[in-house]
């Protein structure tokens, strides 16, 4: 059985004590935000090479109970941060002690609940996984129930997921909706709150509702939530619940891909395919350079890295074009 992470850092202190070194002094609580701000400072930034070092003293921050270490350091247990190697169990051993209270964090700390609601919902996506656990869609439930009610706006969104497709034996779409618009009206930032609702109507039993749907994907566009946007090209596309636009659909869907979503950006060159091929008076070359150029543009990549890797697709495209 796993110990917790304080039984741990003990019997390490004890094994030093027994090998003749001093007992370690308790650091005051600005020395561990002062060791916290280096050691984010030091993992966040992209020309420092040197971060092994700084897990150490981020667990050391953590046990000390600072919120935002401890947050910091399941991003590294989780392999987020450069350089180092993911460790789902001390990931999953970490957000366990914390969701239960067995590791405390500064009562004084204004990010402790948030960071204790965190770890509760991160703890449900590796039990719904299998992260550094055995996967069990029932705990994960439980969990992200647990981090829900604490109103923590990430949960509400992934439990109205868990609602919609039954995760952990419980289905219940109308729930799913009253938890998707309580947290719009509250903050309506969260990512994929706008595809869920709009997913909801689109996909009603006996008969979908997609002007609501369209609506709500709508909303997500302004959110920049890629799942919604790409649900909303594909409407404009298909002209369901709106007027068909294709070039209004090839926009959204290059929009969605930009920010990272893989459907999105197969659909961009699929349509920009169909859109190219209809165009027959354009030479079959230049067609595959502009095809290039809508893939590299899909890339979620800064503007200056899309135009340089686009830039000889963009050329050749032109003197195929002066041949003509």
């Amino acid at each position: 059985m796993e110990k917790p992470i304080h039984t741990l850092l003990a019997a390490i202190g004890s094994m030093l004590t027994a090998m003749g070194a001093e007992p370690a002094v308790p650091p005051t609580w600005a020395q561990v935000e002062t060791d916290y701000t280096t050691t984010a400072y030091i993992l966040n930034d992209p020309g420092n090479e040197s971060v092994q070092n700084a897990i150490s003293t981020l667990e050391r921050c953590t046990a000390q109970g600072h919120p935002l270490a401890a947050i910091l350091l399941l991003d590294v247990y989780e392999g987020k941060r450069r350089a180092l190697t993911a460790q789902p169990e001390k990931a999953a051993l970490l957000a366990l002690n914390i969701a239960t209270g067995e590791l405390q964090l500064s009562p004084e700390h204004h990010q402790s609940t948030q960071a204790r609601l965190e770890s509760m919902y991160r703890y449900a996506l590796y039990c719904e996984k299998g992260i550094g656990r055995k996967k069990s869609n029932k705990d994960a439930y439980e969990w992200m129930l647990k981090a829900s009610n604490g109103g923590y706006g990430k949960a509400r969104v992934e439990l109205a997921r868990y609602l919609i497709i039954g995760k952990g034996g419980h289905k219940n779409p109308r729930i799913a909706l009253k938890l998707l618009k309580a947290q719009a009206a509250t903050d309506a930032s969260v990512p994929n709150l706008f595809f869920y609702l709009g997913y909801i109507y689109q996909n009603a039993r006996p008969k979908p509702n997609h002007k609501m749907a369209f609506r709500f994907y709508t909303y997500g566009e302004h959110f920049n939530d890629a799942r919604a946007i790409n649900n909303l090209a594909s409407m404009y596309e298909k002209g369901i619940g709106t007027d068909k636009d294709e070039h209004k659909a090839l926009r959204l869907y290059k929009k969605a891909a930009q920010l990272g979503n893989k459907d999105a950006s197969a659909n961009m060159q699929r349509l920009a395919y169909i859109q190219a091929e209809r165009g027959s008076d354009t030479p079959y070359g230049v067609r595959v350079d502009n095809a290039a150029m809508q893939v590299i543009e899909s890339l979620p990549l800064p503007a200056h890295m899309r135009s340089a890797l686009s830039a000889p697709f963009k050329q050749h495209a032109e003197q195929n074009t002066h041949k003509l």
